[in-house]
């Protein structure tokens, strides 16, 4: 059972129908406990009117049902009847009464409920005369269930099953809660390995649900500050190197007879670089500042390309490599022109850097069908909405397959060596991929066949509105807010 709110319904109606069960069981036994008691009570109250009238005649006997009716509980009637029907008080008789006196043998009992409860009994005079006792009682609005018995009885069942059922349901509530909130406690003191979904067995209701949710924002939470750590560790190293090579310069142009003006060149080189360094830093982090919202309009993806191709084949023409594009007509994309200017170019900018000399950079843009991610843990229908593909092919070295994965993470390098021989930071296909996330789209790089990197970049074809969140944050900055890339992106 998966649905909270119908373990909650069948637990309460659980509830109600034991506490009917009860109450029905115990009004039926508490009946014929009572027909019992009734029953014995006219075969004593026949036995002393026998015995009045067996000794003391008649009038005796009238003596003593006068008596008698006056100790009966105010809830039932004492006759003694004649076999025409007559009181011997002159009171009236029910007719269902008169009907059975002469017709059923000695000793008549209870043909029915405590509703409709006729007992008689027969009584014989020394002359041979016979009478009839009855002892009725009379039944109020609600039977039985109106006795104090039965309403005691009801409060036990009523007590007993409310009470195991709510405590079952307490503790079935309870513990996920308790869980949480003890894994909530472990992530406030700085464990982020806690994981809760272990311990709530195999049930798969909305707290098993948002036990796994827990997991995945703890696990996410841990690559985030790992992430954060790797990434202030990354900024270190590489703020290191220029401010090394600069410390070197300004000791070679201190010693005499330095020629001043090549430091002051590599001077120069070096700061220029630390300054491009730091404004692909602050890029990265404003595309991961939630405060800033994107600022989307419609971008023709057409003329968006050329533009972009128009700039990479100025790079390209020195080393031979041609830039060649194939993009569909009136594709029109809703987001930030200068964000998705800025991702295309650095994958196109990489590829171009990676091609072979004498090499060719394919670039294409089409339209695709693709099913619409849906959230819940059933699928009903897929919706099938329309997406742009971007595909960049490069004939290059690719990459290793094992590497194909973390080349979108900032600072990371396919080769071993951190040395800017490569070109870039490792920043350039980070920022990629952040932009592509947070318009709602994914990018993924495989090998091609005989050598070279295939990325491929998926955007909504739809209101910018409904773009899906930044997986690492969940805004950008505005247009125009982001540095230019480096001459020489690296390779991710």
């Amino acid at each position: 059972m998966r649905n909270l709110y119908l373990r909650i319904f069948l637990s309460f109606w659980t509830a109600m129908v034991l506490v009917l069960t009860c109450t029905v069981g115990a009004t039926l036994w508490l009946t014929g406990e009572r027909i019992e008691r009734l029953q014995n009570r006219q075969d004593t109250l026949a036995r002393e009117a026998s015995t009045v009238l067996s000794t003391q005649g008649v009038p005796a006997l009238r003596d003593w049902l006068q008596q008698e009716i006056r100790a009966v509980q105010p809830h039932e009637r004492l006759y003694v009847i004649d076999r025409h029907g007559v009181d011997l008080l002159g009171r009236p008789v029910p007719d269902y009464l008169q009907a059975q006196v002469g017709h059923r043998p000695y000793p008549a009992v209870s043909t029915g409920t405590l509703h409709d409860l006729r007992l008689l009994s027969q009584l014989v005079s020394p002359n041979d005369q016979t009478y009839a006792l009855s002892l009725l009682h009379r039944p109020n609005m609600f039977g039985v269930f109106g006795s104090t018995e039965t309403l005691i009885v009801t409060l036990v069942a009523t007590l007993l099953a409310s009470t195991v059922l709510c405590l079952l349901l307490a503790r079935y509530l309870s513990d996920p809660v308790r869980h949480l909130r003890a894994a909530t406690r472990s992530i406030a003191d700085g464990d982020l390995r806690v994981r809760v979904s272990t311990l709530i067995g195999r049930r798969r209701d909305e707290l098993a649900l948002l036990a796994f949710d827990f997991d995945a924002m703890a696990e996410r939470l841990r690559n985030l500050l790992e992430s954060q750590r790797q990434l202030l560790r990354d900024v270190s190293h590489e703020l290191r190197s220029p401010l090394a090579r600069l410390q070197i310069a300004l000791g070679l142009a201190r010693r005499p007879n330095a020629n001043l003006e090549q430091e002051f060149d590599r001077i120069e080189q070096e700061t220029q670089r630390l300054d491009e360094l730091i404004g692909e830093i602050l890029s990265l982090s404003r595309l991961e500042d939630p405060s800033r919202e994107l600022v989307s309009e419609p971008v023709n993806v057409e003329e968006l390309l050329e533009s972009l191709v128009e700039n990479a084949r100025v790079e390209a023409e020195p080393r031979w490599v041609r830039v060649d594009l194939r993009s569909e007509p009136a594709l029109i994309v809703p987001g930030d022109r200068e964000l998705l200017f800025r991702a295309l170019e650095n994958v196109v900018r990489n590829a171009v850097n990676y091609s072979p000399h004498g090499g060719n950079v394919e670039l294409s843009a089409q339209r695709v069908e693709q099913p619409a991610a849906q959230r819940g843990e059933q699928q009903v229908a897929q919706r099938v909405e329309p997406q742009l593909r971007i595909r960049v092919v490069d004939h290059g070295t690719g990459v290793p397959p094992e590497l194909l994965g973390r080349i979108f993470e900032p600072f990371f390098r396919v080769g071993k060596a951190r040395e800017r021989s490569s070109g870039g930071y490792g920043i350039g296909l980070a920022i990629t991929a952040r932009v592509v996330a947070l318009h709602g789209g994914s990018v993924r790089a495989q090998n091609v066949a005989g050598g070279g990197l295939q990325v491929d970049i998926t955007l909504p074809l739809r209101a910018a509105a409904a773009a899906a969140p930044v997986a690492t944050g969940s805004a950008a900055a505005p247009a125009g807010a982001l540095a230019r890339p480096s001459p020489s992106p690296a390779r991710a």
